[in-house]
């Protein structure tokens, strides 16, 4: 039986650790390479990415990682969503059917489960 709350975990960690990756982009955009240590956005982005490891680490005490790994992979949906939303970046239909051939991969790994 699949543990669903573990899948819950491995999704919202996916998504916090998407979100700092966004904030970490918006960082390096503001900022030289060499006060990239002093960043704000960059201190953020590094919290978002360790707070979803604890997600993570939650969620493989409670099942396979063969289940549970596929699942991380949300994580380029929401980065691409995100950068496109708030950074402004531009999708052509080799992104989009990218982005649907994850979703695909995902469900049919589910499926398998």
């Amino acid at each position: 039986m699949v543990n669903y709350l573990a899948i819950l975990l491995i999704l919202v960690g996916s998504f916090i650790g998407a979100v700092g990756t966004s904030v970490i982009k918006k960082g390096t955009n503001k900022t030289a390479f060499f006060k990239l240590i002093f960043s704000f956005d960059i201190w953020v982005g590094l919290s978002l990415y360790a707070l979803s490891l604890v997600f993570y680490m939650v969620a493989l005490r409670q099942e396979h990682l063969s289940v549970l790994y596929p699942l991380v992979s949300t994580a380029y949906i929401w980065t691409t969503l995100f950068a496109v939303k708030y950074l402004g970046e531009k999708m052509n239909k080799f992104k989009w059917m990218a982005l649907i051939g994850i979703v695909i991969g995902i469900i049919l790994i589910g499926l398998g489960s």
